[in-house]
């Protein structure tokens, strides 16, 4: 944990254009840095005042389904003089899908599948560790700029690492924003949306927001894990009663991240309004 603060940290200290470099629009895959509002996780506001940098699961060129030009698969963009850097970041996305994978053996045999249900559909995940640096926010905050806007998170679940300073906000079930104080040695985790269709709601996406009031310079590491690309999201039995209608089509684990992502990130909004 203190390793992978160290090193954003020390990333986010570095010039702008050693940064700008490694900028994710350069990455066919979707891996790289983004700039301040450059990503807009609620559509309804502006942008939001967080700079990050995002590392998928390593994927040689010669893969078959990059090869095959599958979106969000392919190898990462690295700084050239930071090996350590590297190294680091490796562990900690090893460390973490290991969890995620033990999180999901258990939430199966919660909804009465075989412990194996995710397991099987996360063979080749659509995994993203991302390093965030939110800058302090002064005087009168309003919700049109805020550190991280109100959203959910796209996958199955997210496994958050935040530091000491604090900001994050979740929303209870009567629609209350309440604050999620940092505990140290732990983590938070975050239901995602692609867990909520599968359960038709018994296990709700968790809506959060970053509010950055501290004074203090926020780092925070989330670990997202979704499915393989190609695996249908559809209502499980399980999650259903007699007669309860089921709330969401069936729709792939990759055609749901990119419908997302595009509607968030600039530079894809950008190019699916422009046709490629």
């Amino acid at each position: 944990m203190s390793a992978i603060f160290d090193v954003a940290r020390g990333f986010f200290a570095r010039e702008e254009a050693e940064k700008n470099a490694l900028h994710i629009k350069n990455s066919p895959y979707h891996r790289g840095y983004f700039l301040y509002f450059e990503e807009n996780t609620d559509p309804t506001m502006t942008a939001d005042l967080k700079e990050g940098f995002d590392i998928g699961r390593e994927v040689p060129v010669t893969d078959p389904d990059v090869v095959a030009g599958k979106p969000l698969h392919g190898p990462n963009q690295w700084p050239d003089d930071d090996g350590t850097f590297r190294s680091v970041c490796d562990s900690y996305f090893g460390a973490m899908n290991g969890l995620a994978h033990r999180i999901l053996r258990g939430m199966a045999l919660a909804l009465a599948l075989d412990e194996d249900y995710f397991v099987d559909r996360t063979q080749k995940p659509l995994a993203q560790l991302r390093l965030l640096h939110y800058p302090p926010q002064a005087g009168t905050v309003v919700e049109r700029t805020l550190g991280c806007g109100a959203h959910s998170d796209y996958g199955t679940l997210t496994i958050l690492l935040q530091d000491s300073v604090g900001g994050l906000q979740l929303q209870n079930a009567n629609g209350e924003w309440i604050e999620a104080p940092p505990i140290p040695g732990t983590f938070i985790i975050n239901v995602g949306e692609q867990m909520a269709r599968w359960t038709n709601d018994r296990f709700p996406a968790t809506l959060h927001r970053v509010i950055n009031r501290s004074g203090k310079e926020r780092y925070s590491v989330p670990f997202f894990f979704d499915p393989d690309y190609d695996t249908m999201v559809e209502t499980l039995p399980s999650c259903l009663e007699p007669g309860e209608p089921v709330r969401y089509p069936p729709i792939s684990s990759g055609d749901h991240l990119m419908s997302r992502l595009s509607e968030t990130f600039s530079y894809l909004g950008s190019e699916t309004q422009d046709g490629n």
